[in-house]
């Protein structure tokens, strides 16, 4: 008899624990395969960046609605987007000090989003769509940094996660030989000399370069300190602009202030004053500015300083 009680006391014990399984499994299952509707993005401050050429009018990137959970939407959803500017404040005052260095709304006029209406078909494969941002970069600065603020309105169905209903569409610039989104490095090799004193000093280290337009990048004269360069005021007195011609042929030309000329100079078969998209080094192609100029900066009291003569080669450190 007693055999027979611890048996069915077992036996009890054992659905329960079943029962008590199954349920867990149920609630598990629900939250873990929970459709939620989110505007993908990354980091604490939800910002989305994307980089656009300067080569292209009108260049076209995206921004990516996605849904979470593990089965396929069994249902069209509708999702309405707005323009949300409850970040980017947030952003700025927890960022930044003085408005001077706020980040900025990028105008309307610089851009156009495919459509604030998007329909995430049933049973989407993707489990995403992608809506698609043409913007105007042209005359974008690229000391400034510019965000669409966006934010999911409402959706016809499920839910929004409402960590990701809101982010910053970050939109860059680039260029063939320069990018905003990451910071472009060249290494400098060469040497400048204060044609005065005629002393001589060798350059190395790296140098970033900043792209313009499609075809110019800024970057500091000769062996100037970026890390000195802190304002508008420092970039206007310290840099030169590389323009690039059709047939690779550059001209370096003053920025702002600095008083800018090109030096022709050979060296045995080698021109300088060129860029150089596959100069080989070793087994592998490296893209290569030749420059030769000389420069001289203008004082606080409005005199020129010495001039400066440079030979310097910039080879980029390409990105991994």
């Amino acid at each position: 008899m007693k055999t027979l009680l611890k048996i069915n006391c077992v036996f009890i014990a054992v659905i329960l624990i079943c029962c008590t399984s199954c349920d867990t499994d149920s609630i598990y299952k629900e939250e873990q395969y929970k459709t939620v509707v989110y505007l993908l993005s990354s980091g604490a401050d939800n910002i989305f960046s994307e980089s656009y050429s300067l080569s292209e009018n009108e260049p076209v990137k995206y921004i990516s609605i996605g849904l979470g959970g593990s089965n396929p939407n069994k249902e069209e959803i509708v999702v309405t987007l707005e323009y949300d500017m409850r970040l980017f404040d947030l952003y700025n005052s927890n960022n930044f000090n003085s408005e001077d260095e706020f980040a900025k709304r990028l105008s309307p006029r610089r851009y156009e989003i495919g459509s604030y209406t998007v329909t995430i078909p049933a049973n989407s494969k993707e489990q995403y769509v992608r809506v698609p941002v043409k913007v105007r970069p042209l005359g974008l600065s690229p000391d400034s940094t510019y965000f669409i603020p966006i934010g999911i309105q409402s959706v016809s169905r499920y839910e929004v996660n409402e960590d990701k209903s809101r982010m910053m569409y970050h939109v860059t610039i680039e260029n063939e030989y320069a990018r905003q989104i990451v910071r472009t490095f060249y290494t400098k090799r060469g040497q400048v000399m204060n044609e005065r004193t005629e002393v001589e000093t060798v350059m190395t280290g790296p140098k970033t370069l900043i792209p313009l337009t499609g075809n110019k990048v800024r970057m500091v004269a000769g062996n100037e300190r970026e890390d000195v360069i802190t304002s508008v005021e420092d970039i206007e007195k310290y840099s030169v602009v590389i323009t690039v011609k059709d047939d690779n042929t550059v001209e370096v030309t003053p920025y702002g202030s600095l008083e800018v000329e090109m030096v022709d100079r050979q060296i045995e078969d080698q021109v300088y004053n060129i860029y150089d998209p596959e100069v080989m080094q070793g087994t592998r192609a490296q893209r290569m500015f030749l420059l030769s100029y000389r420069y001289r900066i203008l004082n606080d009291d409005n005199t020129y300083g010495d001039w400066i003569e440079v030979r310097e080669t910039l080879t980029r450190v390409e990105e991994d």
